[in-house]
């Protein structure tokens, strides 16, 4: 998720490049990305299924993607080329991003 969202941002950077079919193309990607982050702020889990959830989807997985459903607020028809795009889609990295860098520390320490 989080490289999806990176990957948005980073292909929506130039705008000049920017397609009718590129811009198609982005705004499809951002309307699958915002539909799993919500799917999996559902439950919680990787399966996505509602299941026991292990101690690093409690500490790590469930709290990223909460914050991150909560943190979408982008509608999905917002143009690539409007600065709400990056703005938008920068408040979603930072939740996974905090996590993200938070479990790598956690399995560093860990290991």
């Amino acid at each position: 998720m989080h490289d999806d969202i990176r990957s948005l941002i980073s292909d929506a950077d130039d705008k000049s490049r920017l397609t009718v079919n590129s811009t198609a193309s982005l705004k499809e990607r951002l309307t699958t990305i915002k539909q799993d982050i919500k799917d999996a702020a559902k439950n919680e889990t990787l399966s996505r299924r509602k299941a026991s959830k292990t101690e690093l989807e409690q500490a790590f997985f469930g709290p990223a993607v909460r914050g991150a459903s909560s943190n979408f607020r982008m509608r999905t028809d917002t143009s690539p080329v409007s600065s709400a795009w990056a703005r938008g889609l920068h408040e979603v990295e930072s939740e996974l991003s905090y996590f993200l860098y938070s479990l790598e520390a956690h399995l560093k320490k860990n290991s």
